[in-house]
């Protein structure tokens, strides 16, 4: 018999409590392939001289790869890939192919509604040099605290 009950980790989850960081860096490949995959058509998204063209030092990371990573630390802390209810994000500052990013997040407060526990969690994707590059919130839904029998 399978449980669903929730990770040792999400059964106590408390407003303030900080999400584990995820460290990715993009590369021009990388962010080549997410634009395809999302039909991106900015030259600024693929090509160096384009970027280049328009003050950025190389191809500029799109906002969906950058969401995409806060949807991953996300995925990661609950352990359920169909966890996000709401996702809403600034982008405040570019990010290029090669920075370093560190996604982050922390519990600001915890619901249930209809047997549903929820966290809403503050976002942050920063830079090493400290720039903040999306600020933004999700809703996340928690997974069960009690085991229940699964069919």
């Amino acid at each position: 018999m399978m449980t669903n009950a929730a990770p040792a980790h999400l059964t106590d989850v408390r407003p303030g409590q900080q999400l584990p960081a995820l460290h990715r860096r993009p590369t021009r490949v990388s962010v080549f392939l997410f634009g395809v995959a999302y039909w991106t058509s900015h030259r600024i998204h693929y090509d160096v001289d384009a970027a280049r063209e328009e003050g950025f030092g190389d191809v500029v990371v799109t906002a969906n790869l950058l969401s995409a990573y806060s949807v991953e630390m996300l995925t990661h802390w609950t352990g359920d890939t169909r966890c996000v209810l709401e996702l809403e994000e600034r982008n405040l500052a570019p990010a290029l192919a090669g920075d370093a990013l560190t996604m982050t997040g922390r519990v600001l407060d915890v619901s249930e509604t209809d047997g549903v526990r929820r966290a809403r969690c503050s976002l942050l994707i920063a830079k090493d040099d400290g720039t903040t590059v999306v600020s933004g919130h999700a809703v996340v839904r928690l997974p069960d605290s009690a085991p229940t029998a699964r069919r």
